[in-house]
């Protein structure tokens, strides 16, 4: 006699999502459909737009289609979702398909705009081309190259400056000079991860002689004059790279899961949905709720957590991962590589100001680790 499958819906197949559905699949004994939603038909690795931009990586260096999953086991549906009906577990796609549920986890990321005037912004991977083409055009003896933002939170908290150091790197290595400025909203460099984390930014920025203007609110870019306005200064420019603004999926702000900024609100440490048991959130699109920066390590741990928590569920008993609330940050800085590491427990359950952080490697050799780690998400998730 056949039992019926708990069914898992799964919205969005980045960092969050597909490790939910990869580990359901991998820990799973037939219990459970899985169903990932997507509007796009490739899982993207975001931390290699970065190479994208500097022509180390083409875009099929750093994607895989999605569809590959479905040798796991995982119904992989390319659709985009346009309503989310909690109360009545159903999913609604913009072509008039809805979709029923007994768990729901919500992986839909935050979005990021265009880049404001002439700029461009490795954020997405048509920017990332977008500003490889900019640096190769760059001829002058000492282009200017300023980095910033449009506001905060943004994807990836550390990537300005590893953009500001790759591109010295990069045009230093062509025989240029370039002065290299990064303005940022944060008084000093990586401010919400504590006094030890920025007085190491503030090394290393002054080591690459980076120039640094916090406290400072962009306003406006005059692609004309080459131009920037902040509230501190007019910065001008030969390139300018600037993060676009990013918002929380419409889906989940116009939903009742949503908290006052758009963002989805979650308990902790379970990631429900603070009105429903069977909706989870994980990733960017809770970040902002609970107090974490957006970046896919924090998905991926909770992406686990949550996986493990549902066949928890499901079987009365199981013994899976735990919410790792740690992140780490793998950076290649052009001259060296460097990695990140923070364990947030101490701010998210443990009422700290700050989470506990600090910064390894510091060498050339540590660049190897990044490329590693690429390498083996890949492989974990789609087998090569």
């Amino acid at each position: 006699m056949s039992t019926k499958k708990t069914k898992v819906l799964i919205l969005g197949g980045g960092a969050g999502g597909a490790v939910v559905a990869r580990r359901l699949s991998k820990w799973s004994r037939g219990e459970v459909e899985i169903t990932i939603l997507d509007k796009s038909e490739y899982h993207e690795f975001r931390p290699s737009y970065l190479w994208v931009m500097t022509g180390t990586r083409e875009p099929d260096d750093v994607r895989r289609p999605l569809k590959l999953l479905e040798k796991y086991g995982i119904k992989v549906v390319r659709a985009e979702v346009s309503k989310i009906d909690a109360a009545n577990r159903r999913v609604y796609t913009r072509d008039g398909a809805s979709y029923e549920y007994d768990y729901l986890v919500v992986s839909l990321g935050s979005l990021a705009g265009e880049p404001p005037g002439d700029s461009c912004a490795p954020w997405e991977l048509a920017g990332a081309l977008e500003c490889r083409k900019k640096l190769a055009n760059l001829r002058n003896r000492e282009p200017r190259v300023v980095v910033g933002i449009s506001s905060w939170p943004y994807r990836c908290p550390p990537a300005p400056f590893e953009v500001a150091s790759l591109v010295k790197y990069v045009l230093e290595q062509r025989g240029l000079s370039p002065r290299i400025t990064v303005f940022h909203e944060w008084s000093v460099p990586m401010e919400p991860f504590g006094p030890l984390m920025s007085s190491m930014f503030k090394e290393m920025l002054s080591e690459f002689k980076i120039e640094y203007i916090g406290s400072t609110k962009f306003e406006s870019i005059d692609s004309e004059l080459k131009t920037i306005r902040t509230s501190r200064a007019e910065l001008k420019y030969d390139l300018a790279i600037i993060v676009p603004p990013h918002q929380p999926p419409p889906p989940v702000a116009e939903s009742d899961l949503a908290g006052i900024d758009g963002y989805m609100d979650v308990k902790l440490p379970s990631m429900k949905s603070t009105k429903y048991d069977d909706v989870f959130g994980i990733g960017d699109v809770v970040a902002p709720r609970i107090g974490l920066g957006m970046a896919g390590v924090f998905a991926h741990f909770q992406g686990e957590h949550v996986a493990s928590q549902i066949l928890d569920e499901v079987r009365g008993v199981f013994m899976g991962e735990h919410y790792n609330m740690s992140g780490v940050c793998v950076m290649d800085l052009g001259y060296m590589g460097a990695a990140v590491y923070c364990d947030f427990a101490p701010k998210l359950i443990g009422g700290k100001q700050w989470p506990d952080c600090r910064m390894i490697g510091g060498a050339r050799a540590f660049r190897v680790v990044k490329v590693a780690f690429e390498k083996q998400w890949f492989a974990n998730l789609f087998g090569y």
